[in-house]
């Protein structure tokens, strides 16, 4: 996955477009304000909660899922929320991860995308909405061929940038973590925006704030590696290998201790424990 779980409650998207028209146009203007001000929000903690709850258990309670992609799909139809429909695009995300078919699960990330662009026509800064569609996009790349993909990375990496200047904390600093990973593994100019430099300025600053991530550690320890650091690649590797892992985090996990484990080969191999398995 990318992915990306367990984030915090950001600050909920509103804004919209004011004009005038004759006094009668600007009595009913007036009176559709009031009413949205004072309308009840869709993403409540309470809300919140259970959407978190589907998010972390995706890979291992599906119908949980879908049972919460229908309820807040309801609940949130006609929402000006740009907020509850990024979580919708989230929810629309983590369904896709678990679609075995290609074409079905490009039409699932595609469908996030769409709603993701739901939410950003009403909050064009709404840093979910940025960070899902970035996301789906980045899965629709790995599924597309290297062609379409290397279209696809210029708006990927401008949606990411975004992230991170509005909130480069969000989902555990994932925007520093994608664009981290992207520079990484892009080739270099001509061919492409790829850039060692820029991949480990985004990764350090992903460590920085939040050092116990383990895909931040995994992304980091294989850059360190290729650009010779190996003895702190392995540290990375080492934390990423010891580290426990929950049941519902375990699909997700498999590629990023798959990189450390790999990390630790190329560094001289080890008997090291890998988590709780």
């Amino acid at each position: 996955m990318r992915v990306f779980i367990k984030s915090n409650l950001r600050q909920l998207g509103k804004g919209f477009i004011l004009f005038t028209c004759g006094m009668a146009a600007l009595i009913c203007l007036t009176s559709s304000v009031l009413a949205y001000r004072i309308a009840p929000t869709v993403l409540t903690p309470e809300n919140q909660q259970r959407i978190e709850l589907a998010a972390w258990k995706y890979a291992i309670d599906t119908p949980l899922l879908l049972e919460t992609i229908d309820w807040f799909r309801d609940l949130a139809g006609n929402s000006q929320e740009s907020a509850a429909l990024a979580e919708l695009a989230r929810l629309k995300f983590m369904r896709a991860q678990l679609e075995l078919d290609k074409h079905q699960r490009i039409q699932l990330f595609e469908r996030s995308i769409a709603m993701a662009d739901q939410a950003l026509e009403l909050n064009a800064n709404d840093v979910r909405g940025l960070f899902w569609k970035a996301a789906a996009m980045g899965k629709i790349a790995e599924d597309s061929g290297m062609l379409n993909a290397l279209r696809m990375l210029q708006p990927m990496q401008d949606l990411l940038l975004k992230v991170v200047e509005l909130d480069e904390r969000y989902e555990n600093a994932g925007a520093h973590r994608a664009l981290g990973r992207i520079y990484h593994k892009l080739p270099r100019f001509p061919i492409s925006f790829g850039s060692n430099q820029k991949a480990l300025a985004h990764l350090k600053r992903a460590h920085e704030l939040f050092p116990q991530d383990i895909i931040t550690r995994a992304f980091y320890a294989e850059l360190l590696f290729d650009i010779g650091r190996k003895n702190e690649a392995r540290k990375h590797a080492d934390f990423v290998l010891t580290t426990p892992i929950a049941e519902e985090d375990a699909l997700e996990f498999t590629e990023y201790v798959d990189i450390a484990l790999e990390v630790v080969k190329k560094t001289g191999g080890s008997n090291i424990k890998v988590g709780n398995y």
